[in-house]
Order: C-alpha cells, then sequence, then structure tokens
C-alpha cells in the first residue's frame, strides 16, 4: 500500500494543484492531509475543496481550528492572525463545514496521523529537536507517526535498543522495521526549510521506505494573488525564499 501525506497548504492553490497532480501519477492508494489547508494564502475555500476530493483522511490544524474559533488566534505572531481574520472573514459556509469535519488525530494500519505533536495534540506544540522525542514517542503506541506543523521536512527515530536520533528531510528514508519514527512531512504551501518548492512525502508500506517530493509551481502568482486580496506582504515575499 502507498500512501501520500501532504501538510500546511495554507490556502496556495498553485502549491496544492501541483501536489496533487504528482500524487494522482503516483498511484497512491491513500492520501492523508496532516492539517492546515487555510491561514497565510489567498485561496482558502479552493484548497479545502480540493483537499476534499482526495484526502480519505484530513487532520486538523491549527490555523484551521482558529478560523472555526476554537483555537484562539491572538497567540498567533502578528502575521499569522492578520492571515487567519482575514481568512475567517471570507471563507463560505461550506468551507467552514468542511474543516469542521477535520479529524484531531486518526489512526490507519499501525500508523498514527496528527497535526502537531501526538504527546498534545490540541496544544499544538512544536517537535523540533532531539530533547522533547521521548515523551512524543511514549504518547502513540504504532510505530510510525507522520506529523506537519513546522514546516520542516525530516523527523526522528527511536532504536530499539534505546535512544533517539534525528531522520533527513530529503529524498528516500528506509525504514527499520526494529524501530518507531516520528516524520515530518514539510509543507505544501509554505516550506520552511530554506527551500520554496513544495514537499509531501510517500510511504511504500511494502517496501518500508518514506520519500520526500519537492514540487515547483508558479509562486508569483500566488504572490500577486496574495497582494491583490491584501493579505500582508511579508507572507508573500517569504515563499520565494522558503522561510
Amino acid at each position: 500500500m502507498r500512501v501520500g501525506i501532504f501538510s500546511d497548504v495554507h490556502g496556495n492553490l498553485e502549491a496544492l494543484e501541483q501536489v496533487l497532480r504528482t500524487l494522482k501519477a503516483e498511484h497512491c492508494d491513500e492520501i492523508v492531509f496532516l492539517g492546515d489547508a487555510v491561514g497565510y494564502g489567498p485561496q482558502p475555500d479552493e484548497c479545502v475543496a480540493a483537499i476534499a476530493e482526495v484526502a480519505s483522511l484530513a487532520i486538523l490544524g491549527n490555523h484551521d481550528d482558529a478560523v472555526l474559533g476554537r483555537t484562539n488566534p491572538f497567540f498567533f505572531n502578528d502575521l499569522a492572525l492578520r492571515a487567519v481574520l482575514w481568512t475567517g472573514r471570507v471563507i463560505t459556509q461550506e468551507t467552514r463545514a468542511g474543516l469542521g469535519r477535520y479529524e484531531l488525530v486518526g489512526r490507519r494500519d499501525g500508523i498514527f496521523f496528527v497535526h502537531a505533536t501526538p504527546v498534545n495534540p490540541p496544544a499544538w506544540e512544536y517537535l523540533h529537536d532531539i530533547t522533547d522525542t521521548e515523551r512524543n514517542f511514549a504518547a502513540f503506541t504504532e510505530r510510525i507517526c507522520f506529523i506537519g506543523h513546522s514546516h520542516t521536512p525530516g523527523g526522528f527515530a527511536s532504536g530499539a535498543e534505546g535512544g533517539f536520533y534525528p531522520l533527513p528531510g530529503q529524498g528516500r528514508i528506509t525504514l527499520n522495521p526494529r524501530n518507531r519514527y516520528i516524520i515530518n512531512v514539510g509543507s505544501v504551501g509554505q516550506p520552511r526549510d530554506g527551500d520554496p518548492r513544495a514537499c509531501f512525502a510517500l510511504y511504500d508500506q511494502q517496501t518500508g521506505i518514506v520519500e520526500f517530493h519537492r514540487v515547483e509551481y508558479d509562486v508569483q502568482k500566488t504572490q500577486q494573488l496574495m497582494r491583490t486580496r491584501r493579505l500582508p506582504e511579508m507572507l508573500a515575499l517569504r515563499l520565494q525564499f522558503g522561510h
């Protein structure tokens, strides 16, 4: 079984369409979305609709939850706050209902899916370094957990003999059946690892390989639309640098 996994679209339809086109060509058996369909980008309605057409499982992100009025956006930084408030004003009721159907966590065939961290999903914490790995591995029983949220691909492995080690955020990772894993699939709509291309992952359960994919998209088109819709200029600029 081949699973396509993507996260953090953030209203960037240009990036999403290129990712979905690639996923279709990869003939995935299942497609999973890990949250934050909206926020930052200019086309939230279109992105939520496109995700609904392909994802068998859609996980709730903090920006999705903030738009629904459940997570307090005033804890966000200024740019994120302005984008969330704009999104909340412009989305349709159909989009709002779609976001309301997203799940906080998901499980499929020995895989755990969550937007932020397994240890406390609704707290929207970040898993940036190895110091937080032990408590997060203890929070789920499955061998593999896929996450998003930080917009940075990579992750951590828990060795069978103990200890933790980081994983690369590019190329292929061949999973050791004796180890456990937390893998961040990166961001479709706003990468933050210095690479502006949209990012997602493929997991082949038969071969045990996770492969990160990067996809080019028309960044300038998204930027122009953000400016037309008067979203913060810095949010548009950062797309071309991938941070």
